[in-house]
């Protein structure tokens, strides 16, 4: 095991709760925040997408703050976490996305950090010499094989690219 793995392992309940907590929290935040910004632009198809993910992520966050109730969370700073890629593997970073977005953009983005946040759990699943860690995080990636799973039909659906909107007059940054 290279040292990088070995630094993310989890192998406690409260770590990998507080892991799950923290992301299902910046997913929720995040898809809500794009689906009011594809809204905004009238991009209805886009923001149903981000909605959908927004309403199953924060399902997930009361299970989990039940959950997260019957134990003392270790406290992180954002970079503390493990995540494998430097920031929480499910949070579409704002940046990635554009008011010209594509439905299929949109189901494309959201699809490769569902997978992110599956491959985090199930790589938990794999490092952890804790078996209630183990279980609990097969658990966590299997509901994101659901909507992996659910963006997948999507993107079959959707069919070739719609093309993201041209616009000859972008607007510009107010600061």
């Amino acid at each position: 095991m290279s040292n990088a793995a070995e630094n993310n392992v989890i192998d406690s309940l409260p770590e990998l709760l507080a892991h799950a907590l923290a992301m299902e929290t910046e997913a929720a935040e995040r898809y809500e925040e794009l689906a009011d910004q594809m809204e905004t632009h009238r991009k209805t198809g886009v923001a149903a997408i981000f909605r959908r993910l927004e309403k199953e992520e924060k399902s997930h966050l009361v299970e989990l703050t039940e959950m997260c109730s019957r134990y003392e969370l270790p406290h992180y700073a954002p970079w503390d976490f493990k995540w494998t890629t430097g920031e929480s593997p499910e949070a579409i970073a704002i940046d990635q996305v554009s008011y010209r977005m594509s439905v299929r953009g949109a189901v494309e983005l959201a699809l490769m950090h569902e997978r992110r946040a599956c491959d985090f759990y199930a790589g938990i699943a794999q490092r952890a010499s804790d078996d209630e860690v183990r279980i609990l995080a097969s658990q966590f990636a299997a509901e994101e094989r659901e909507h992996i799973g659910w963006l997948e039909s999507c993107l079959a659906d959707c069919g070739p690219d719609d093309g993201a909107i041209d616009d000859p007059d972008p607007p510009l940054s107010q600061e």
